[in-house]
């Protein structure tokens, strides 16, 4: 097992390796009361197409079946795992994302045996046509709710612009007529390609004693029998050209608008170059339309935007874009100048080593009070895209990053970004 001393942050983390492929990691918290357990694998809503176990040509599977799946595994032949970590006073859930699925339980009460119910379950699949044709009414319902929210739409209405005919352009749920395919076998071709332990971590963080979690997670992996580990083939992400400029109507009182840009540009493979790309770009969108910026006083005191204004920059091991959202306004107006502000970068007044070091340290103080919630922890450390790099690690990182590595990091995306424009408007 592998210790690991965060100086900055006062973390000790445990890394071990079981036989079978499992990544697994300790971060023991003796000054708090619950235990966060988090079971994910490598596998979310962008894998519809690969090559299934055991097979040698690629298969293309409904949209949504990762959802699906994740949904399917809580219902066992005895009866709903929910009701398992009930009568154990745990608290659990699971959720799916573009690119992984995770499961996990919270709870101050029975650690260990709550822990059996994760492990088994998750590694325990059992699926019946009768209970997935019972399972595609309950989530074409869940999918319906999603398409009245406007907030849900303005978000997938312009992933579908930047990334078109790929899988970002599907509901991480799949649509009712996609998930209406999916049959038990296709779950079990799933499962056993995606859900081998060598493609899984498992994360615990809470006070408990790391030696004896070890020796109890070791043990219920080793009475299991896994088939050998083999490299997933996945198909290659391919989006057609963006989509310039789209416009839905809904239910709504303003008028909702999306600015976002594709970014073209081929990303560092080194772990720490990632990230200090990633939170460079961040930094600079806040540098420019960020709340301490001469900016957004100037677009917020001129009514183009109101709090409903917000701004990302999102990475993953598949894409990466820049976006912006407002409600109301005028967009044309915003549109101009949010992608000038861009473009003409390194000339804003706001572009300046005085003001990163200010956003640098608002970025620092929000990330050691996030800190306090063991959620919160989990869930970033189990999201990591970035190799031999952890959550733990930004503080340093950030540290390294001046004014110059922004510039660096930013023009690598700007200069061949792509721009796409999603409107939804009132009825």
């Amino acid at each position: 097992m592998k210790k690991i001393n965060y100086k900055l942050t006062g973390d000790i983390l445990y890394q071990d390796k079981l036989g079978n492929g499992l990544e697994v990691y300790y971060l023991p918290k003796p000054e708090y009361n619950k235990t966060y357990a988090l079971f994910s694998t490598n596998f979310g809503s962008l894998d519809t197409r690969f090559i299934p176990r055991g097979q040698e040509d690629f298969e293309l599977y409904p949209e949504g079946i990762a959802h699906f799946l994740e949904h399917k595994l809580f219902e066992k032949e005895a009866g709903d795992v929910f009701q398992d970590f009930g009568k154990l006073g745990a608290a659990s859930n699971a959720f799916t994302s573009f690119n992984r699925t995770s499961y996990l339980f919270s709870t101050s009460d029975n650690v260990y045996e709550n822990m059996e119910v994760l492990l088994d379950f998750v590694q325990e699949p059992y699926f019946t046509q009768e209970s997935v044709e019972r399972e595609q009414g309950i989530i074409t319902q869940e999918i319906q709710m999603y398409q009245d929210d406007a907030d849900w739409k303005l978000y997938f209405g312009l992933l579908q612009n930047l990334y078109p005919e790929s899988p970002l352009a599907d509901d991480i749920a799949g649509t009712p007529s996609s998930i209406r395919k999916i049959t038990a076998e296709q779950l079990y071709e799933n499962y056993y390609t995606f859900y081998h332990p060598s493609n899984m971590t498992l994360f615990i963080t809470g006070p408990f004693d790391v030696d004896k979690m070890a020796s109890f997670i070791g043990e219920n992996q080793s009475k299991k029998e896994f088939p050998h580990a083999e490299p997933i083939a996945r198909a290659p992400f391919v989006a057609a050209p963006v989509i310039r400029r789209s416009q839905i109507q809904m239910d709504v009182v303003n008028p909702k608008f999306a600015l976002g840009f594709r970014g073209q540009d081929k990303l560092p493979i080194d772990g720490k170059k990632l990230l200090e790309y990633r939170l460079s770009n961040y930094l600079l969108l806040t540098m420019l339309v960020g709340s301490t910026s001469k900016r957004y006083e100037q677009l917020y005191n001129s009514g183009l935007i109101d709090d409903s204004f917000d701004y990302s920059f999102e990475m993953h091991d598949r894409f990466h874009m820049a976006s912006f959202t407002s409600d109301g306004g005028n967009m044309e107006d915003l549109d101009e100048i949010l992608t000038s502000a861009l473009i003409s970068f390194k000339s804003d007044e706001d572009f300046n080593a005085e003001h990163l070091e200010l956003i640098k340290k608002d970025y620092l103080g929000n990330y050691y009070q996030s800190m306090n919630s063991l959620e919160f922890i989990a869930n970033q450390f189990s999201s990591n895209i970035y190799p031999d790099i952890t959550f733990f690690d930004y503080p340093e990182i950030l540290a390294d990053i001046d004014i110059k590595k922004i510039e660096m990091n930013a023009t690598l995306f700007i200069e061949q970004m792509e721009k796409s424009i999603f409107v939804i408007s009132p009825k």
